[in-house]
């Protein structure tokens, strides 16, 4: 019951912040036994910067939860490229202890009239082990 609250919580902060998105990911988690759901919303925010938020929800109260990688791709003629990848390691607000559930965002700066994605790398673990899943968002063009 508690975890099912948590996780509408959640999933009702973000689809508030989707109201303005361009670009919205989500994915419920089947068989594992630490990620329960996890969302991205990609953003042009303008003067060529874009927006990642992310938030994930864990099965319980996690040791660790949120996200470790963050790649961000350009896409050039057909294909794409990854322009910067960012790390937890380098980027505290990433990871959080001890939590059922972690949002936060990163900007990056775009070229305008590029279009952008990222992959996500979710991740939540607690005592008994750890559970990470990829997730790529929807393309945004920068502007």
């Amino acid at each position: 019951m508690k975890k099912t609250v948590y996780s509408l919580l959640t999933l009702s902060i973000v689809l508030i912040l989707c109201v303005s998105s361009i670009s919205v990911a989500l994915a419920t988690v089947e068989g594992s036994s630490y990620l329960e759901s996890y969302c991205s919303i990609i953003v042009a925010e303008g003067s060529s910067k874009i927006v990642i938020t992310f938030d994930v929800a864990g099965t319980g109260k996690m040791t660790s939860i949120g996200v470790t990688q963050i790649e961000v791709q350009k896409k050039i003629g057909n294909s794409w490229y990854t322009d910067t990848t960012l790390k937890a390691s380098n980027n505290p607000n990433f990871l959080t202890s001890n939590s059922y559930i972690h949002s936060s965002s990163v900007r990056v700066t775009g070229v305008p009239g590029t279009q952008y994605r990222a992959i996500l790398t979710f991740y939540a673990a607690n005592s008994n082990g750890s559970d990470s899943k990829d997730q790529t968002s929807s393309t945004v063009t920068c502007y």
